[in-house]
């Protein structure tokens, strides 16, 4: 899991510090929850969806065979 900082909002893009400020995220307001704003601690997290990973696949093979 990473931690970050609202740094910044502009544009429609909220700057977030992850990693102590090595390295920075341009992520959508949008996609924040409701009440986020500069300033800010957050968390992030990720998983692989394995399940759309297969899916994806087995399209690709699909239309190669065609």
């Amino acid at each position: 899991m990473l931690e970050g900082y609202i740094d910044r909002i502009e544009e429609g893009l909220a700057g977030i510090l992850v990693q102590d400020g090595d390295y920075q995220l341009d992520w959508p307001i949008d996609l924040l929850p409701e009440g986020i704003g500069e300033g800010d601690y957050i968390t992030l997290s990720m998983a692989k969806d394995v399940a759309k990973t297969e899916a994806a696949l087995a399209e690709a093979l699909a239309l190669m065979e065609d």
